[in-house]
């Protein structure tokens, strides 16, 4: 299902894509070997893993950058000289694993991705994967974007950041809470985490001078992150605000709403979390049945009208009817998934080349 996300003015400034394969659907299986095309050809070992493939995956796309979580079954997938002239595609793919890896092949280099570790990959140039049943959160981000900060670029293809390593946790939890704001994120919001990332990666791959100036504003930010961290932690306590973060984190309240003040201010922050962690819920099948006063509960919201109405303000649309339009009741008796979102899963991917140069 390809559906427009919204920011908090009710702006809808980004695509979501939800794409998802059931064992035994052959024809999905198809589908969504064409729409991966531009990036990889994809296939699983045999007739029997084809038959018993399943699939689920959302991403969202804001122009040239794009981020994307999900599961699979076992599959390969093939980056060639044809799928790189096809696709056009001039990018730069971070891939982390939650859960499986991957043996991965890069121009004659074999090495092994394990979970949590966070590969680069370069899409202008060939690579070989093959996974095991897996869980994975990718982003794709313009090579232009990176070029200033990386000084050797080119070093980048198939580098693996090893999920011992300090900075491999920085950059996995900056990616998970990228891949968690989309839905709400404006596409200059994005382009502007985007350029966060970049820093990061730099830091990684041997920064430019321009590069070095970045990820010293990004350590600046190790404040920041930790109270983000406390306050996802404690999204459903009530009594989660300034008084709450100041007595945990052991920092006055003019430095915690400085360090808030570039992303609008701690309490809008608190609430643009909640509201999330709520989207989330409501649009959770196994959620479908618990009552969206109790969600609000669980979310920090101590009044079910009061919640409501910064839900509408905040996605345009009230929590009832963003649960009726994502949840259909015939969905689990279709026999395959809409062929519209392999189609602008590959329109997407095409998309993303078409700029190229």
């Amino acid at each position: 299902m390809d559906r427009p996300a919204t920011d908090s003015h009710g702006r809808r400034p980004s695509s979501r894509l939800d794409i998802s394969v059931r064992p035994g659907n052959a024809r999905d299986f198809d589908l969504l070997r064409l729409g991966m095309s531009p990036l990889y050809e994809m296939d699983a070992a045999d007739a029997q893993a084809r038959e018993s493939f399943a699939a689920e995956m959302t991403s969202y796309h804001f122009a040239d950058i794009a981020i994307a979580t999900g599961w699979a079954s076992a599959a390969s997938f093939e980056r060639s000289p044809l799928t790189i002239a096809r696709g056009g595609l001039d990018n730069i793919c971070l891939l982390v694993y939650a859960e499986g890896g991957c043996d991965l092949s890069v121009e004659g280099r074999s090495s092994e991705v394990h979970a949590g570790d966070v590969c680069l990959l370069d899409m202008t140039r060939q690579s070989s994967l093959r996974a095991p049943r897996y869980r994975s959160l990718s982003l794709v981000l313009p090579r232009a974007l990176l070029a200033p900060l990386v000084a050797d670029l080119d070093a980048l293809h198939g580098r693996i950041l090893q999920r011992s390593t300090a900075l491999n946790a920085m950059l996995a939890r900056h990616l998970g809470a990228l891949y968690d704001e989309a839905p709400v994120l404006a596409a200059k919001d994005a382009g502007a985490a985007a350029h966060g990332t970049a820093a990061l990666v730099a830091a990684f791959a041997g920064a430019s001078a321009q590069g070095r100036e970045m990820i010293e504003q990004a350590s600046a930010g190790t404040s920041l992150q930790a109270a983000r961290r406390l306050i996802e932690a404690n999204v459903p306590e009530p009594d989660l605000g300034p008084e709450f973060l100041c007595q945990r984190l052991g920092m006055s309240r003019a430095k915690l709403y400085r360090l808030f003040e570039p992303i609008g201010g701690v309490g809008a922050y608190i609430q643009q979390r909640r509201l999330t962690r709520a989207y989330h819920a409501l649009t959770d099948p196994a959620q479908a049945h618990v009552y969206v006063g109790v969600i609000a509960a669980r979310c920090g919201f101590g009044n079910a009208s009061v919640f409501s109405r910064a839900f509408r303000q905040a996605f345009g649309l009230s929590p009832t009817d963003l649960r009726a339009t994502h949840h259909h009741p015939d969905a689990d008796n279709t026999n395959h998934a809409d062929d519209n979102a392999f189609t602008s899963m590959r329109r997407q991917l095409l998309g993303m080349g078409a700029g190229r140069g």
